[in-house]
């Protein structure tokens, strides 16, 4: 029993110093990377989604304003910029199974993020998907397939030709479920910090096609 209090100062030492590292290499000395997919709607995904019996549909005001960062990993911070984002058009795809929100995916018009609260304009006929997430008991169930389903479906009628996603290249879950689907990767986004200074690029050549296709 000695030996093992020992060690438990020491592992709890590490994981902080771990995310003290992260902390600094994304927000204060540092590059990451992230790569831009797209997918054509003419030629969407034919992924099988859930089996369970979800229904879906557009979250209000009251609906973010009720989630906590514990099941929906909404805290303060991120909970005003999607009410700000949903005041300004976009649209917060809800997933419910048994009348309980399980899953959300958000879309934007138009519009892409290089990062929070700093925007590119896209062509007419693209959107961009963000902000995926599903209730952890609920992982494994392909909700968020479902969910990219019903907004497939949602933005096929409203014209919209392209959808566009951005992936970190550290994030190897999503990577998984992009890579070797229907989606083709466009470019990439290099995300810069220097001791508060942030720079985030895309190539020229990138950008005039997201914007003018």
């Amino acid at each position: 029993m000695e030996k093992e209090t020992k060690k438990n100062p020491n592992k709890r030492f590490f994981h902080f110093f771990l995310r003290v590292m992260k902390l600094i290499n994304r927000n204060i000395l540092g590059i990451s990377k992230a790569i831009i997919f797209e997918l054509d709607l003419e030629n969407p995904s034919k992924r099988r989604a859930t089996d369970l019996n979800l229904s879906f549909r557009l979250a209000t005001k009251k609906d973010i304003e009720k989630m906590d960062k514990e099941h929906y990993d909404y805290d303060k911070k991120a909970k005003k910029y999607s009410l700000n984002r949903l005041e300004k058009g976009d649209r917060c795809i809800l997933a419910l199974y048994n009348n309980k929100i399980i899953g959300y995916m958000w879309t934007m018009k138009d519009t892409m993020e290089l990062a929070q609260t700093k925007y590119i304009s896209l062509s007419k006929n693209r959107a961009y998907l963000y902000k995926g997430y599903v209730l952890k008991e609920f992982r494994g169930r392909r909700v968020h397939q479902a969910m990219y389903n019903y907004s497939v479906e949602m933005l096929k009628k409203e014209g919209k030709r392209f959808i566009i996603s951005v992936v970190d290249t550290d994030n190897t879950s999503s990577l998984k479920t992009k890579t070797g689907s229907e989606f083709k990767i466009v470019g990439y986004l290099v995300h810069v910090r220097f001791f508060g200074l942030k720079y985030d690029y895309i190539k020229k050549n990138k950008l005039h096609y997201l914007q003018n296709q």
